[in-house]
C-alpha cells in the first residue's frame, strides 16, 4: 500500500517521507473551534460589544461595555477594556469572562493561542487553555499576529519577523518598512509604509509576490487576499497569488473575511456582510459601528477539503476503513494550515499519501525494524529527521519515535514537511508531480514505474476535485522526477 524508501537516498537529501490518511468530514468542533454553521459576527458600537451567531439574520447578544477593541477566534471572544485589561471567554455567547493580563495596548487570538502586546512593546504568547502560562517572545514591537503555527511581529523600526512551530522557535526576519503584517494558513502578507502589498506562501524563506499599490488595509484568510484601497474600494482575490481581483464595494474603512463570508465596515459606520464568497449578496447588519470581526467554523468542518467518501470515490473501496476515517479530521485541519485547498494541491497531497502510507496515520515502513524507521502519514525516517521534528514541535521524537505514528502527531508532521521542510505547494501549483516526488524523496530505483504510478493517482484526484475533468491539457502535467 505504500512504497519502501531507500534510506541512503534520504540521507542525501535529509528527506522526511510523508504518507497521510485523510479524514471523514468533522461533524463536531474540537476544543476552541466553532461547530458547523456557527459563524459569528461581532461589532463594537461605542464601547459596547455585540455578537451574533448563526445566519446573517440572527439576533445580536450584548457581551460587554467598556471595550476599546475585541477579537473573535473560533469559540473564543477577547476584549481589551478601556483600562487596558485583557478579558477572554470561550464556549457560548453567555459564558463568563476570564481576566488574562493587564497593561496591554493590543492582543491577538487564535482558537489555541493568545498573544499580548504590552504598553512597553514586549510580547508574550500562551498556548492551550485559558489558564496556560505566558511565554515571553520579544520586545520593541508595534504589531502582533498569530496563527495556530506561527507568531509574527513588526518591530518599531518596521522590520517584520515570523517564527513557526513551538513558541520557543527562532525568529526569521522577513522584510522592512512594514506598516502591517498579516498571517493566514501558509501565507505571510505585508502592507508596507508606501502602501504596496507583498505576499509569500509556503515556507518563511519563499519569495515575495507583489499584489497591488495604494492600499490602506490588508486582509488574509485561507485562500483569500483582500485589500481596501486608499480610495475606499474593497477588492478581493481567491486562489493563487496571481488570481484576478474582484471588486466588492466602495466607501470602506475596514474589511473582514472568514470562511466564505466577507464583511465591510463603511466609512459612515454601517456594516454589511455576505455569504458565498466573492459573488454573494450583501446583507446589512448594523449602524454606528467602529469595529467589525468575523469568525467561521474550520473549513474542514464545512466540507471544503477531503472526506473518506472522496478517497473511496477516487481510489476505491480498499480505503473504506476505520483507520483511514479516524485520521481524516486531523488531516483536514493540517490541510487548512498548509493552504492545501486548491484542486491541484489537494490532488498532489492525496496522491502522495496514497503511495506513502495508504492514508493510514499509524503506518510503519515495511520490512524495517530500525529504531528510527519510517512512521506515520509521512513516514518520518532516520534520526536527523526525528531530531528536526523534535526541534520544530518541541516534542521529544528522538526518545519517543513511536509518537510519529500517533494520530495527534502524524498529520502535523505531514504538514510540517510539506511546507516547512520543502515547498511542495509550489510544485503542485504548476502541475509538476515529478517535482512533488523529488521533494518527498522516494527512491525511483526501487521501482522505475513509481513516478508514473504516482502521477496517475494525481491525475485521478485532480479531475475529481476539479469537477470531473482536468483543468489543464494532460500533456502539460509533469510526471517524471
Amino acid at each position: 500500500m505504500f512504497s519502501l524508501k531507500n534510506i541512503l537516498g534520504r540521507l542525501i537529501t535529509a528527506t522526511v517521507v510523508i504518507g497521510i490518511s485523510l479524514t471523514a468530514m468533522q461533524t463536531t468542533a474540537t476544543a476552541g473551534e466553532l461547530p458547523p454553521g456557527a459563524h459569528r459576527i461581532g461589532v463594537l458600537n461605542g464601547d459596547t460589544l455585540l455578537v451574533k451567531e448563526g445566519t446573517l439574520f440572527a439576533t445580536w447578544t450584548t457581551q460587554l461595555s467598556g471595550v476599546q477593541k475585541f477579537e473573535i477566534a473560533g469559540d473564543r471572544i477577547g476584549v481589551l477594556t478601556t483600562d487596558n485589561k485583557l478579558l477572554v471567554k470561550e464556549g457560548t455567547l453567555w459564558t463568563d469572562w476570564t481576566e488574562q493580563a493587564t497593561g496591554l495596548k493590543d492582543f491577538r487570538m487564535t482558537a489555541n493561542r493568545i498573544g499580548a502586546l504590552r504598553t512597553d512593546g514586549s510580547v508574550a504568547v500562551k498556548e492551550g487553555d485559558l489558564y496556560a502560562h505566558w511565554i515571553e517572545q520579544t520586545n520593541g514591537v508595534k504589531d502582533l499576529e498569530l496563527t495556530a503555527t506561527r507568531v509574527g511581529v513588526v518591530f518599531d523600526n518596521g522590520l517584520a519577523s515570523v517564527k513557526e512551530g513551538n513558541l520557543h522557535a527562532n525568529w526569521v526576519d522577513q522584510i522592512g518598512d512594514v506598516a502591517d503584517l498579516e498571517l493566514s494558513a501558509d501565507r505571510v502578507g505585508v502592507l508596507r509604509t508606501d502602501g504596496s502589498v507583498l505576499v509569500k506562501e509556503s515556507n518563511l524563506w519563499s519569495d515575495w509576490t507583489a499584489q497591488v499599490p495604494d492600499v490602506k488595509q490588508l486582509e488574509l484568510s485561507g485562500s483569500y487576499i483582500g485589500v481596501v484601497l486608499n480610495n475606499g474600494l474593497a477588492t478581493v482575490k481567491e486562489g493563487s497569488l496571481y488570481a484576478t481581483w474582484v471588486n466588492q464595494v466602495a466607501d470602506v474603512q475596514n474589511m473582514q473575511i472568514a470562511g466564505d463570508r466577507i464583511g465591510v465596515l463603511r466609512t459612515n459606520g454601517t456594516v454589511a456582510v455576505k455569504d458565498g464568497g466573492l459573488y454573494g449578496a450583501w446583507t446589512e447588519q448594523m449602524n454606528g459601528t467602529r469595529q467589525l470581526q468575523l469568525a467561521a467554523p474550520p473549513a474542514a468542518a464545512a466540507g471544503r477539503h477531503v472526506s473518506a467518501a472522496d478517497l473511496v470515490n477516487i481510489y476505491g473501496s480498499a480505503y473504506a476503513t476505520e483507520t483511514v476515517a479516524a485520521g481524516i479530521p486531523s488531516l483536514n485541519e493540517q490541510m487548512e494550515a498548509a493552504g492545501i485547498t486548491s484542486p491541484t494541491r489537494k490532488a498532489a497531497w492525496v496522491a502522495t499519501l496514497k503511495h506513502e502510507s495508504g492514508f493510514r496515520y499509524n503506518a510503519g515502513e515495511a520490512g524495517s525494524g530500525e529504531f528510527y524507521k519510517g512512521r506515520g502519514f509521512i513516514q518520518l525516517t532516520a534520526d536527523f529527521n526525528y531530531r528536526a521534528a523534535t526541534n520544530y514541535f518541541g516534542h521529544d521524537f528522538i526518545n519517543h519515535p513511536e509518537d510519529a505514528a500517533k494520530i495527534e502527531w502524524s498529520a502535523k508532521i505531514a504538514r510540517w514537511y510539506w511546507t516547512v521542510q520543502r515547498n511542495i505547494n509550489a510544485s503542485a501549483d504548476v502541475y509538476d508531480m515529478g517535482g512533488v516526488g523529488r521533494a518527498i524523496g522516494y527512491h525511483p530505483r526501487l521501482d522505475p514505474t513509481e513516478s508514473l504510478n504516482r502521477c496517475a493517482s494525481y491525475k485521478k484526484a485532480l479531475a475529481y476535485f476539479n469537477g470531473g475533468s482536468l483543468p489543464v491539457p494532460e500533456a502539460s502535467i509533469k510526471c517524471l522526477r
